[in-house]
């Protein structure tokens, strides 16, 4: 029977964006796996003593596979893959073509949030973690500010007078502000981050709030 669908027929590219949803589920499943087993050993051995293959072996995967998603063992406790930076500022700026300067800042902080593991025990091992290994903790808070940075530089970019700057500043602090604050209510209240989020968010822009 011949094809006769279209290039352009939206039911032609279903198949391959299927294909393409459940590969990058199972990469996310993967990633999930390693971030687990690294922050585990770290618990259960301490920083120095866990290497890349430990993390391997403990996810079941091979050490190849590994580093075709981390850099570092570092990389694969703290959970970040190294693009992050890049790829939220990309985003940024594409949506600073359709949504206003505030609005696309909070779109991105929420993406951002979409992408954290959402298992409380998994997000309590990193907190013990984080706070038995001082050293991932400023390897966190340095990844944090040159995203900051990055984030500022855009919003520059988009904001007029000689403050856009300065403004900028503060509305790059104020996104992770609330993005703590969500964190914080999911937490307390057992609700989903995405939603803590858009929360905290429409709490801060009520009109009757005086802050």
């Amino acid at each position: 029977m011949t094809d006769t669908r279209t290039p352009t027929d939206p039911s032609a590219a279903a198949p391959a964006c299927e294909e393409l949803g459940l590969r990058e589920q199972k990469k996310r499943q993967t990633r999930l796996a390693m971030h687990r087993a690294a922050l585990e050993l770290v618990a259960e051995h301490g920083l120095s003593a866990v290497t890349a293959q430990m993390i391997a072996q403990r996810a079941g995967v091979s050490t190849r596979t590994f580093f075709n998603h981390w850099s570092t063992k570092e990389s694969a406790i703290l959970g970040v893959v190294g693009d992050e930076g890049q790829r939220a500022v990309a985003s940024l700026r594409e949506k600073l073509d359709v949504m206003t300067v505030r609005q696309a800042l909070h779109s991105v902080m929420r993406e951002g949030i979409a992408n954290v593991p959402v298992d409380p025990e998994l997000r309590e091992l990193k907190k013990t973690v984080m706070a038995k290994e001082p050293s991932l903790q400023l390897i966190s808070t340095g990844n944090l500010q040159a995203m900051q940075a990055e984030l500022v530089d855009v919003l520059t970019e988009a904001l007029d007078g000689e403050d856009a700057r300065d403004h900028a500043v503060i509305m790059v602090q104020v996104g992770f502000a609330l993005t703590r604050s969500a964190f914080a209510i999911s937490m307390r209240r057992g609700i989903d981050l995405v939603r803590s989020f858009d929360q905290v968010v429409a709490l801060y822009e009520r009109d009757d709030l005086d802050i």
